[in-house]
This record gives structure tokens, sequence and C-alpha cells, in this order.
């Protein structure tokens, strides 16, 4: 069987796994745990309540993921600015770094009832969704920014300025390639958490408040958290079978080559 190559976003270390390595480490493992979590907290009853198609859950896992992606995109747009910008100046940035601290200690979940009825009263529950991801996932972006920019020597940033390039040339040729390695790994940590709260975000009936009545968005997190209160394992571990080999085949197809590519844009 070929051997590939694991870049590990902790260091520059290529460590050779075969492909079934690779399938039974991103894949089979996590689901055999997750069925046997199943048996253990639900018994080995596996007859569904309510039955969902094949097609039903696909299309779930789908509009989850295109909420998750909008959800980055808006994060990489507000993330990659507040980092340039509290690291453009270090009084600024003494200022800036524990208010970004503080804002991403806060728990989600403390005032996620006020986002719902606010975007509720707006007629917008997909804003109150996309809010909570890009609440959680922008801070992961903004202090890769941060950390990236700081590890650019200093001598190559004076190079820009000597050629004559101007802030903008020197923005794109220079600060952005040189940030897309720590770019990558911090969205790689900022999916992760978007993964993670996915669920709230899209059941938003058990957060909201009850004078608000919020229905759910249509997602796999609200299938998830659906088959959960009906006591359907059926339904529960087929959606986390399909979630599963969803989240290994875009860390197997995305984030590796990326990964991979990214090591050309380090410096020694």
């Amino acid at each position: 069987m070929a051997r590939m190559h694991y870049y590990s976003h902790r260091g520059r270390h290529a460590h050779p796994i075969t492909l079934w390595h690779r399938i039974f480490s991103g894949f089979l493992v996590p689901f055999i745990l997750l069925v046997i979590a199943a048996i253990v907290a639900g018994g080995a009853t596996f007859a569904p309540t309510y039955t969902l198609e094949t097609g039903t859950l696909i299309a779930a896992l789908g509009a989850s993921v295109v909420r998750l992606l909008v959800a980055y995109l808006i994060s990489l747009a507000i993330g990659v600015p507040l980092g340039f910008i509290a690291e453009g100046n270090r009084k600024l940035e003494a200022f800036l770094l524990p208010v970004y601290d503080v804002l991403e200690s806060i728990p989600v979940l403390a005032f996620f009832p006020v986002v719902i009825l606010f975007f509720v009263r707006s007629g917008s529950l997909e804003g109150a969704a996309l809010f909570i991801l890009v609440f959680s996932m922008v801070w992961n972006i903004a202090f890769s920014t941060i950390g990236g920019l700081k590890v650019i020597p200093r001598d190559v940033i004076n190079a820009g300025r000597v050629f004559g390039l101007s802030r903008m040339q020197r923005l794109f040729t220079v600060e952005l390639p040189a940030l897309f390695p720590i770019l990558v790994t911090g969205s790689i940590l900022a999916l992760a958490d978007g993964w993670n709260i996915v669920i709230v975000a899209e059941a938003l009936h058990a957060y909201a408040p009850a004078s608000a009545n919020a229905g759910d968005l249509f997602g796999i997190g609200s299938i998830l958290v659906t088959a959960g209160a009906h006591g359907d394992n059926a339904t529960l571990i087929y959606a986390l079978l399909i979630l599963v080999a969803v989240i290994a085949a875009i860390n197997v197809f995305l984030w590796q080559p990326l990964l991979a590519r990214a090591e050309r844009y380090k410096f020694e």
C-alpha cells in the first residue's frame, strides 16, 4: 500500500503512515468509541422512534457545512484585520490583547439567549446561528494572525520597504503569504470550535427564552439534539457516523494538503 505523510500542525516533522492507518485512526476509532458511548448511555436497543431518510441526513449535514463555511469566511474577514490592528502598534496591542482574551473566554451560552431573542425579534434565526458560530471561531483567527505577524523576520519586512513596495504590496506579497501557515493552523482550530458549537447554534429552542418561541434550524446539529431527546439511538449513531466521515474527509483531503503546502511558506 502506498505510503502517505501526515503533517502535524504542532511542528515541522512529517509522519509517514499508510492509508489504512489514516482511515482507522481518523474514522473507525472515533466511530467505535461513539457506538460504545451510545450503548453505555442508552442500552443496546437501537430501534428508531422517528425515521429520517439517508438523504435527509446528508442534506442536513450539507446545510451545517454551508453554515460553518459562511461563518468561517466571516471570521476570516474579521479576525485577520483584528490581528493586524492589534499587532500594528505596541500600545494598542497592550490594550487590545486583554480585550480579545476576555471576549474569547466568555462562555457562549452565557449570552446566547439574549442573542437569540434579538435575532428572533429581527426575524433572522440564521443570523443568530451565524453570530454564535463567528463569535466562537474568530478569536482563533485573530490570535493566529497576531502570532504569525510576530514571527516574520524584520529583515523581510524591511526588504519590502527598501524595494519601494507600497503598504498594500507588502501586505499581499510579504505578510499574507508569510501568515499562510499559521492561518491554516488557526483555521483548523476555528473549524473545530465551529463543529463543537454548531449543535448549540442550530438547536435554538433548547437555549432560547420561552417567550421567543424559537424553532430549530435545519442541520445535523438540530437532528442530533432531536434524536437524543427522543432516545432515537439509531438516528443518533447514523448521523454521527456521517458527521465523523465528513470531518475525517475534510481533514484528509483539505487540511493535510494545506498543511503540506504551508511548509513552503515557513521561515527557517
